[in-house]
């Protein structure tokens, strides 16, 4: 995959030890700091959401973007293209960085524009601040909680984090996280056979248990969405795409849980996300460039899957009834 090492690409990556993957903490991982939020309601255009189509934890921050009506404040710039350097920035041409003279082909160089001397992996999302020309954030639930906190009189009053659920949903954001969205990942680039056996016993552990949860509750919590949700939701969106046969996680497909089955459709199938979801770029873009599972770059056929088949979660929302 490769990374930046005081500021110079190398192709050589920290990310396997033992045959495991570890994957590195988010070098601008920290809370975003007030000032940022409430400039993001007085300054429309001057921060800029970096993600792509393809990545399970650029979506999510582009989700909520899109739940809170904030595509009008935070213009979305979509990286893609040849992975030859990390991510491409604009399909391998150039792209002049919002509020400089820059132009740039590579993400890496946004990186290294916001610090010269950068050591690390360049990721996506990341939350670019135009006016001082230094990245916010590139940790997507921190990007996320930020934009959900943004006040203004267009954005709907609902909020993804109800003070009362802050400690249980950290809890299952913590279970998400470990045992299945980057479970999925310690399967698919496991370089021994212990680890992989241990991480992909987890992501079926964790689905397994998110199933009885989903029994009698349409979301995690109940009847309303939260930012839990929509951190599941962009896993097991490319369970059945990505992760069952690539990443080597085949005990079950994600149409063989019901209840995790229907509760995907039902999120895929909120109006205010329409049109987000890119199922060919998501397929294209893992099988192209995640792990080295697939060394001649084939592009599968997908699964023949009805996101728009009723999934009937709202009968455990008496408020439809």
């Amino acid at each position: 995959m490769g990374m930046l090492y005081k500021g110079q690409w190398t192709d050589k990556d920290d990310i396997i030890h033992d045959g495991a993957y570890i994957r590195p903490t988010s070098k601008y991982n920290g809370e975003i700091p007030v000032h940022v939020i409430d400039n993001i309601a007085t300054s429309p255009g001057r921060y800029w959401l970096i993600g792509s189509n393809s990545c399970q934890w650029s979506q999510r921050p582009m989700l909520m973007r899109r739940l809170k009506k904030l595509d009008d404040l935070i213009p979305l710039h979509i990286a893609h293209g040849p992975r030859l350097e990390g991510y491409a920035i604009n399909g391998g041409k150039t792209w002049k960085v919002p509020g400089s003279n820059h132009s740039i082909i590579h993400l890496h160089q946004l990186y290294t524009l916001s610090n010269p001397n950068y050591t690390g992996r360049s990721t996506v999302p990341v939350l670019w601040d135009s006016q001082t020309q230094q990245i916010i954030s590139n940790e997507s639930s921190q990007i996320m909680l930020a934009l959900d906190k943004v006040q203004t009189e267009e954005q709907l009053p609902l909020t993804y984090y109800p003070p009362t659920l802050n400690e249980e949903m950290s809890d299952i954001d913590g279970l998400i996280y470990s045992g299945l969205s980057n479970g999925v990942y310690k399967a698919g680039f496991a370089q021994s056979q212990n680890a992989y056996d241990q991480a992909v016993s987890l992501v079926f552990d964790t689905l397994d248990s998110l199933e009885q949860r989903l029994r009698e509750k349409r979301y995690l919590f109940g009847t309303k969405q939260t930012a839990s949700d929509w951190k599941l939701f962009t896993t097991l969106l490319r369970f059945d795409l990505v992760y069952y046969t690539l990443h080597r996680c085949l005990t079950k497909r994600l149409v063989d849980y019901p209840n995790l089955w229907a509760y995907t459709r039902d999120l895929y199938q909120t109006k205010s996300i329409a049109g987000t979801v890119d199922i060919p770029t998501i397929v294209a873009a893992s099988f192209q460039n995640d792990t080295g599972n697939n060394p001649h770059n084939i592009i599968p056929v997908t699964p023949d899957l009805d996101w728009e088949a009723p999934h009937n979660r709202d009968i455990l929302d008496p408020s439809h009834s």
